[in-house]
């Protein structure tokens, strides 16, 4: 089941996402429109994880399960004693027949010592995805300004394969820095007050700790911003922009429309759309419709009251992260 099994590891988290992709338009190149099961391995039980490996075709002929980052393929120390029955159920469907689903395993690190790693490492096709060198960031980087009809000097190129920040903060900020600038390419003078050094908080990875409903995450994020003197409405307006773009995706799945029907709908990529589509299984359409009115509610407060913006905003992200 070579060709139905795989190991992408490394800390590039969108290469990984985009290799993900690939493999799902590979099957729908070939004729099939796949179910797609995305889980996260910390938050399976071995129960659950067993349960879940188990594929009975209904609405589809063909299922991708994609299991992210299961802490029972790190090392030993970090896999403690129940990752052993989260290695049977996997053992025990690989003895199995898999046919009708493509499994794929996604971590950080390549634990060679992991059984389950050394049985995959035989049988699963492992892809690699660690952060490129400068040469094919470069290259990313100029595709990236071209997909959205701008263009950028050669000294905004270096600075960006020079920042040390990931792919995923790269591809947020070029689409930030296309809608604002207009009318001309784009120099290192706009880059000045928005690129962040290596080691600073994002804001769009506050956000997305917001829509996995991470509580103590987002509080960590937002505080840190808060520390490097962003404006809270700066925060306030990237929150109502992801939410709008996730109730937007989640509208047209729950229609029956396909990922790849809503990619060309939208404009969005790939694995944006099936970012959206995981995070917006997690929240009801009350709860967003709840979501949008507190957003509007505090902007008119921070804009109009002495009311303290940041104890506003804090109690949103609380509202957001709160499981119903």
């Amino acid at each position: 089941m070579e060709s139905q099994l795989y190991l992408i590891w490394g800390k590039e988290a969108y290469l990984i996402d985009q290799e993900i992709d690939r493999i799902i338009r590979q099957l729908e190149e070939g004729g099939e429109e796949p179910e797609i099961l995305s889980l996260d391995g910390d938050e399976l039980t071995a129960r659950e994880l067993r349960e879940q490996l188990e594929f009975s075709p209904l609405f589809s002929l063909h299922r991708v399960a994609i299991i992210k980052r299961p802490y029972w393929l790190g090392k030993a120390k970090k896999r403690g004693n129940k990752s052993e029955e989260y290695i049977k159920a996997v053992n025990d469907y690989l003895n199995g027949d898999g046919s009708g689903q493509t499994l794929i395993f996604t971590t950080q690190e390549m634990d060679k010592t992991n059984p389950l790693i050394k049985r995959l490492n035989k049988e699963a096709r492992i892809i690699e995805c660690n952060p490129p060198d400068k040469k094919f960031l470069g290259k990313w980087i100029m595709e990236q300004f071209k997909q959205r009809g701008r263009s950028c000097t050669s000294g905004v190129v270096k600075r960006l394969q020079s920042s040390g920040q990931d792919m995923y903060y790269l591809f947020n900020l070029i689409e930030k820095l296309s809608l604002q600038v207009e009318g001309r390419s784009i120099e290192d003078k706009d880059l000045e007050q928005e690129l962040d050094v290596r080691d600073e908080i994002k804001i769009f990875k506050l956000t997305d700790a917001l829509l996995r409903r991470d509580l103590k995450g987002s509080m960590q994020a937002f505080h840190q911003l808060l520390e490097q003197g962003e404006h809270p409405l700066l925060f306030l307006n990237l929150t109502v922009r992801q939410l709008a773009a996730m109730a937007r995706i989640k509208d047209y799945g729950e229609k029956g429309f396909s990922n790849k029907q809503i990619a060309d709908i939208t404009g969005m990529k790939d694995f944006m759309v099936r970012k959206f589509m995981d995070s917006g299984r997690h929240f009801s359409w009350a709860e967003i419709r709840s979501f949008f009115a507190l957003c509007l509610d505090l902007d008119w407060k921070i804009k109009n009251t002495s009311q303290d913006a940041q104890f506003l905003l804090e109690s949103l992200i609380i509202e957001i992260c709160k499981h119903s």
